[in-house]
């Protein structure tokens, strides 16, 4: 009877441990200046730490035609918005976690912003 309770606390111990190695934590950067807010999700999944965010336009002037970003890892150039001035960023990597201080670098047209993109 005891060997049995034992091996049930150890196959308890086992699967507690097990699940909580699968569970992904998301770390979501977020900045907004006058022009431009920024969504940054990297998502710890014990691999390549998964990204996704975008990039929406909030100015008064008409949307930019085309501009150039930098967030994390993830650059582009020549970048166009849609409709409703976003750009949805590609999925990518990062090494990215709780602690660490993400900016945002977006040029358009003869100007340029840095946006700072704290943990929310």
């Amino acid at each position: 009877m005891k060997l049995v309770s034992s091996k049930i606390g150890i196959l308890i111990l086992f699967s507690v441990a097990l699940l909580s190695a699968c569970i992904q934590k998301d770390y979501v950067f977020f900045g907004e200046s006058e022009n431009w807010r920024v969504q940054y999700t990297v998502t710890d999944d014990s691999g390549c730490n998964s990204t996704k965010g975008y990039i929406k336009y909030l100015g008064n002037d008409p949307m930019p035609e085309q501009l150039e970003f930098n967030v994390d890892k993830i650059e582009g150039a020549s970048i166009s918005l849609d409709e409703n001035g976003m750009f949805f960023l590609p999925y990518g990597c990062s090494n990215a976690t709780e602690g660490s201080e993400l900016k945002a670098t977006i040029k358009w047209d003869t100007q340029s912003e840095t946006i700072q993109l704290p943990l929310k």
